[in-house]
């Protein structure tokens, strides 16, 4: 989630959408920061200038963080699933939080020919290749650990930990410990930053939901409790968040930005 970048989504292939949360790209960046917020996810994030590419992993944080950016350079970016780098990047999810580090020897997959898709302009088609044909060499299958996480998630976070070590069905210490080296943080920090994303989601949603009402239908003690949490992750309160949101803060991209990412076109 950011707050000022001009950033287009576009989902993955089908064949993805159980690992891969969506794609990201923001054209001749003018913001001097990227605002980014927990969201429990693994990014892979590329910068293009007119003469280079460059590219880190950036993991999952438990606060707000203002990452620089360069202006006039294009940014690409692939988000995983919760849990779900495990199966594209060598460290484990605890090792990257709140840090980022370059991708050299940090993918399982190849990036061989990615220049040259970047200069075709077939960037996204790239990657849906190139994951899909290494998802389909490793077969992935759900394990105990992803249940958890679906288990939170489809609860918005407001979900008792031991239910979600229950379903993971070994001790609840072996249970912390396989989260964390899955996820980044503990189930019940994950929790509360799941209950959180969704908080923002219903407070930018409809002015329909009053905040109280919102702490309510999520189980927070009362608006005060979520009040707190809200601002410990985003850094701002909801109200100040909501009314950084009454705006559109993303400017629309055409359709095929997305398919065309050219080196050509930041130097012409």
């Amino acid at each position: 989630m950011a707050f000022n970048a001009r950033e287009m989504i576009a989902p993955p292939s089908p064949a993805l959408r159980e690992v891969v949360n969506h794609y990201w790209l923001c054209l001749n960046n003018s913001s001097p920061a990227y605002v980014a917020v927990p969201d429990g996810s693994i990014d892979i994030a590329f910068r293009v200038d007119r003469t280079s590419i460059s590219s880190w992993v950036h993991g999952t944080t438990t606060a707000r963080v203002d990452i620089p950016l360069d202006q006039q350079c294009h940014y690409f970016g692939i988000r995983f699933k919760p849990g779900q780098s495990r199966h594209f990047i060598q460290a484990s999810a605890y090792e990257l939080t709140n840090t980022y580090e370059v991708t050299q020897g940090l993918l399982k997959f190849s990036l061989e020919r990615f220049t040259e898709a970047v200069l075709m302009g077939n960037i996204v088609q790239y990657f849906n290749r190139v994951l899909e044909a290494h998802v389909a060499q490793l077969s992935p299958s759900l394990q105990p650990i992803d249940q958890s996480i679906r288990l939170i998630e489809a609860a918005h976070g407001a979900v008792p930990i031991r239910e979600a070590a229950e379903v993971f069905g070994q001790s609840h210490r072996q249970f912390e410990r396989v989260f964390l080296e899955t996820v980044g943080v503990p189930a019940k920090t994950f929790a509360k930053i799941v209950r959180f994303q969704h908080t923002a989601r219903l407070i930018t949603s409809s002015s329909k939901f009053s905040l109280s009402y919102i702490a309510a239908e999520l189980n927070y003690f009362d608006q005060s409790h979520m009040s707190h949490d809200f601002k410990r992750l985003a850094g701002i309160s909801p109200n100040q968040f909501l009314q950084a949101h009454k705006a559109p803060l993303q400017d629309p991209f055409p359709k095929q930005a997305l398919q065309k990412l050219s080196l050509a076109e930041i130097a012409s």
